[in-house]
């Protein structure tokens, strides 16, 4: 077991070599490094590019993220504002539009000069709930799977009528955050015991939602829903990588402990929720019943496709690490590391909260969020324009979603830490 000081230890040095290799403009650790041509990702709202072209409000319609007014003004958002994004622009490839592919189930002719194809949608799931009901606009609104289409659907979409993969995509997976999301509502809704972070006021799901997620889940009952979770995750790899992608960074799900949702909530949930995310009192051992959504991938992908002599073809992220990093504060228990990168606590996000999972918290009154049209998350600053424009402040754009901030930072620690280490640059 690894204490968790040690963790601590680790996660900043791996930050140090970030912030020093970035300083240095990034050394390649390879002789044949990764000359990504496209960027491809699927998944969720980490993923979710809109509707397209980098500056129109209208086309920014759809990232789950702070969204400006599209002009080259102090309201404007002009910069890479999501993952994909940001890892596009590292190779020269952020300059056209990204592409919003749809899920059709028959050939949509991605163009050839589309640098950025992104068929994740805000929402998406890798193991929905059957009876999660279509078209179920509450579900779909709280940040749960709704009618987005899961994991699944979008790798087939990609493969069978879209071409698959090319000789040097890079292909990004980001999945699982609403899977977790979605476990919890069904294990803490249904407890009747979940209080707010005051320790006295209680918190509930909107009613119904419990049921409609699939009913409510035991503790033990989670834990084999990862299982089955993680099982999927990994055959949708599998399709991936069988149709010839070389480079697949599979980004393992946000923590929801360290989201200002999480951090609204009692200790004991908090602690439910963490464990969820990434082992800390126990460690990741094969067979244990209770490991973590990042153990049991760690354990599945890396027996499946370890490293070899000829390289690696998945890259697995540990993403709760470095979250737990950049919101770190003594509401958490851990050091002020959050303070080097933003300004405002984690607990508070830069947009007005309405569902996804809304709760009374401290809210951000001056900006707008766009959630109220159910689906699209994050501040629209065109009807009302920024009181506040350090928006660059937050780590967080809402209860659930990064801002283009955390985004930024996120992906910069993937390109030069994660990415350096598996030689892919």
């Amino acid at each position: 077991m690894i204490h968790f000081s040690v963790q601590r230890l680790i996660g900043v040095c791996a930050l140090a070599l970030a912030a020093l290799l970035t300083g240095c403009g990034g050394a390649s650790s390879t002789v044949n490094p990764l000359q990504a041509s496209r960027v491809v990702a699927f998944g969720d709202a980490l993923s979710a590019v809109g509707n397209g072209s980098a500056t129109s409000l209208t086309s920014l319609d759809g990232r789950l993220t702070i969204n400006g007014d599209g002009t080259n003004t102090l309201n404007s958002v002009i910069t890479p504002t999501t993952l994909p994004e940001v890892l596009a622009n590292v190779y020269g490839l952020w300059t056209t539009p990204p592409v919003k592919a749809l899920i059709t189930g028959a050939s949509q002719n991605i163009p050839s000069s589309g640098k950025l194809v992104s068929y994740a949608v805000a929402n998406s799931m890798i193991n929905p709930s059957a009876s999660v009901l279509s078209g179920d606009t509450l579900t779909y609104r709280d940040g749960l799977g709704g009618t987005d289409a899961p994991l699944s659907q979008q790798v087939q979409q990609f493969i069978n009528y879209d071409g698959g993969p090319k000789e040097n995509d890079l292909i990004i997976v980001t999945a699982g955050t609403r899977d977790l999301l979605s476990l919890a509502v069904r294990y803490l809704g249904s407890t009747g015991t979940t209080k707010l972070a005051d320790g006295t006021t209680s918190w509930a799901p909107a009613t119904n939602l419990v049921a409609k997620l699939g009913g409510p889940l035991t503790k033990e009952q989670v834990f084999t829903q990862l299982d089955a979770t993680t099982t999927e995750l990994v055959a949708q790899v599998d399709k991936l990588i069988a149709a010839g992608a070389k480079h697949v960074v599979v980004l393992e799900p946000l923590n929801l402990s360290r989201t200002p949702w999480g951090l609204s909530l009692d200790t004991a949930s908090v602690a439910f929720l963490r464990s969820l995310s990434y082992d800390t009192d126990t460690s990741c051992i094969k067979g244990n019943a209770q490991n973590s959504l990042h153990c049991k991938l760690t354990i599945a992908l890396s027996a499946k496709y370890p490293p070899t002599v000829y390289g690696q073809k998945i890259l697995a992220v540990d993403v709760s690490q470095y979250v737990n990093l950049m919101s770190g504060t003594t509401t958490t228990g851990s050091a002020d590391t959050y303070v080097s990168y933003f300004s405002q606590l984690p607990t508070i996000p830069a947009c007005s909260v309405v569902p996804p999972i809304a709760s009374p918290m401290t809210i951000r009154t001056w900006d707008i969020s766009s959630l109220s049209a159910s689906y699209t998350t994050g501040c629209d600053a065109n009807a009302n324009g920024w009181v506040d424009t350090t928006f660059t402040g937050f780590m967080f754009a809402d209860n659930l979603n990064l801002s283009p901030q955390g985004n930024l930072l996120l992906g910069s620690y993937i390109y030069n830490s994660s990415m350096y280490r598996a030689a892919w640059r």
